[in-house]
């Protein structure tokens, strides 16, 4: 049984970084929400007027990304059969490894304050049921090696599209594979790839949203799967053929001739 492991690469998820901590509205977010302003996870929605002072502001503050992938996660058919486990991989090199019995809050705020008390704690909701582990200090690189994958599949824009079915159908032999996304909406990954062999794949050459490259990795793997069992269904049922010659012949019902009509006659002059 294939065990995928689906990491969400140089995600932009990050706590409020000390070079704006003091900006107006961090402060006043801060004060809204009753908590340290460093303790906060960085979010553009709220965040964005301090940006000016950041590198790569274009990109940063977006846990709604990681949101969205871990739902998805959680929620498919690989999670719920035992065969997936989800892992994010952060900016700063934190790693949030996931137990795929995990039930995260779908509202986004209640997710941004679970997130914030995992950077607290290190794991939630206890060290006896650790459903969410933060560990510091991991590179991708040391992440992919420390999983073992006999194939490792890295998703990146290119001109040439990759066929999902082909690629996906011959790793159900395969015991552990890891699938690499990309956690950021714009630009390219930060994490060095050359660290680690892998096969990259990609959706064409437009760099797609979060959620929909993990949706179609998803249903192509579920179609891959599945895609023989339904042959053989067909097979098995498809009917014999029948020699034609036997057949009994179309009874064709007659018809009458239709009578022709006659020349109209000529008027006598």
């Amino acid at each position: 049984m294939t065990q995928w492991f689906f990491i969400l690469a140089d995600s932009e998820l990050e706590l409020i970084p000390k070079e704006i901590v003091n900006e107006r509205s961090i402060l006043n977010n801060a004060r809204a929400r009753g908590k340290a302003p460093e303790k906060l996870l960085l979010d553009a929605s709220h965040h964005h007027p301090a940006f000016a002072r950041l590198p790569d502001s274009e990109r940063r503050g977006r846990p709604d990304i990681v949101h969205f992938f871990l739902m998805l996660c959680i929620d498919s058919d690989l999670s719920l059969e035992g065969k997936l486990h989800a892992f994010v991989h952060t900016r700063n090199n934190d790693v949030i490894a996931v137990k795929p019995e995990t039930r995260l809050p779908p509202h986004y705020p209640r997710f941004v304050g679970l997130i914030e008390s995992l950077y607290e704690q290190r794991v939630v909701p206890s060290r006896e049921n650790a459903l969410l582990e933060l560990r510091n200090e991991v590179p991708l690189e040391v992440l992919v090696k420390a999983l073992k994958p006999d194939e490792t599949l890295v998703l990146t824009p290119a001109e040439l599209q990759t066929p999902l079915l082909e690629t996906f159908a011959p790793l159900k032999d395969v015991e552990r594979v890891v699938v690499i996304i990309g956690g950021f909406s714009k630009g390219d990954f930060r994490s060095d790839l050359s660290k680690f062999k892998h096969t990259k794949v990609s959706l064409g050459p437009r760099l797609q949203k979060v959620w929909t490259v993990t949706y179609k990795l998803f249903s192509a793997i579920h179609y891959a799967g599945k895609a023989p069992e339904a042959k053989v269904k067909v097979a098995e049922k498809a009917p014999e053929a029948k020699d034609s010659s036997k057949a009994p012949e179309a009874k064709v019902k007659a018809t009458k001739p239709s009578k022709p009509r006659r020349a109209p006659k000529k008027k006598e002059e």
